[in-house]
C-alpha cells in the first residue's frame, strides 16, 4: 500500500521541472568548506568509494563535478580478450537474457516492449536478441563507456518523463523505462548492432554523450530525434572509452541482436565494474541494413 502510495504521488509531482531545478543547484559553485563536508556526508550515506576518486587541483567545484568524478587509473581493467563485451558502468545487474521476439523484462510478473523502448524500424535490428539492464546506485561512478568496440553509427533521443528508478518503481510501473526520458546510442561491430540505452531518472538533471557536445537531456523544450551518421561522421570507440554521462544516477540497457552475444554465469542482484568481462560476442552475423543519415 505505502508503494502505490509513493507511486501516485510520483506520477502527479512535476518530475522534470523538479530535475532541473536539482541539476542547476548541483552545478552552483560552491566554497570548499561548504562543499567538502557535503561530499562526505553524501559518500558516507552511500558507499562512494572515496580512495578510487581522482580529486581535481583545489577540489571539486561544485556537487555535480563530484558526481561526475573521474577515478584514477588502474582502477578500472577493461578485459582485452576478442569479442568480449565489458560492462560500461559500475553497477548491479538487474535483469538479462533473451529479448523474446519484442518483450524484455522489467521486474518478475512485469514486461515492457522493445517497440516502445525503441519507436522506430530500428528496434526491428534487436527482435528476439538479447539485453541487460544495469542499475547505477548514488554512490557509483556515473560516467558510462563503451561495452564493444565498434563506431558509433547514430542515435535516438526521447523526451519522457522523469520517474525514479528506485526498485519500489520498477517492480510498480509497468513501463517505467519507454516512460522515461532516453537517450539511445547505436555502436555498429564486426558482429552486429548494439545498442546502449540511457534512461533518465528523478533528479538527472542531464545525460551527456561525448559524440554530440550539444546534446542535452531534459531541456525545457524538447523533441524526438532518430539520427544516423554519414560513413566520415561516425566516431570509432573501443570498449573502455568514455561514451557518456549521468548527472545523478539512473540506468542502462545494453541490447544485441540475435544470437549476438553469451553472457557469462551472472545473477540478478550481481554487482559488476566497468570494464569487467559481462559476455561474449558470437560469430560475426549479418550486419545491420545500412541507414541513410536522417
Amino acid at each position: 500500500m505505502a508503494n502505490e502510495l509513493l507511486i501516485f504521488i510520483f506520477k502527479i509531482i512535476p518530475k522534470s521541472l523538479l530535475s532541473r531545478i536539482f541539476g542547476y543547484i548541483t552545478r552552483i559553485p560552491m566554497p570548499q568548506f561548504l562543499l567538502s563536508p557535503v561530499i562526505r556526508l553524501y559518500s558516507r550515506k552511500f558507499g562512494v568509494r572515496t580512495d578510487e576518486i581522482l580529486y581535481p587541483a583545489g577540489g571539486f567545484r561544485s556537487f555535480n563535478s563530484f558526481f561526475t568524478r573521474k577515478v584514477k587509473n588502474g582502477v578500472h581493467v577493461i578485459d582485452s580478450g576478442r569479442g568480449s563485451v565489458v560492462s560500461p558502468v559500475d553497477g548491479r545487474i538487474d535483469q538479462f537474457g533473451t529479448i523474446e521476439k519484442t518483450a524484455m523484462i522489467q521486474a518478475k510478473g512485469i514486461s515492457f516492449s522493445l517497440e516502445d523502448l525503441i519507436p522506430s524500424a530500428t528496434h526491428l535490428e534487436f527482435v528476439d536478441g538479447s539485453f541487460m539492464t544495469l542499475y547505477l546506485s548514488p554512490g557509483d561512478y556515473h560516467r558510462i563507456h563503451s561495452p564493444v568496440d565498434g563506431n558509433v553509427v547514430g542515435f535516438f533521443s526521447l523526451p519522457g518523463k522523469l520517474f525514479t528508478v528506485q526498485e519500489f518503481m520498477v517492480k510498480g510501473l509497468t513501463g517505467l523505462f519507454t516512460k522515461n526520458e532516453r537517450m539511445i546510442s547505436y555502436i555498429n561491430t564486426e558482429y552486429g548492432l548494439a545498442g546502449v540505452c540511457k534512461v533518465g531518472a528523478m533528479n538527472v538533471g542531464r545525460i551527456g554523450v561525448v559524440y554530440d557536445e550539444d546534446y542535452r537531456s531534459n531541456r525545457l523544450i524538447r523533441c524526438r530525434k532518430e539520427h544516423f551518421f554519414d560513413d566520415d561522421s561516425q566516431m570509432t570507440m573501443r570498449r573502455g572509452d568514455e561514451l557518456g554521462r549521468f548527472n545523478l544516477g539512473s540506468t542502462i540497457i545494453l541490447l544485441f541482436q540475435k544470437d549476438m552475444v553469451r553472457f557469462g554465469s551472472f545473477r540478478c542482484g550481481d554487482t559488476v565494474r566497468m570494464g569487467q568481462k559481462i559476455g561474449t560476442l558470437s560469430a560475426p552475423v549479418q550486419k545491420p541494413k545500412s541507414r541513410k543519415k536522417k
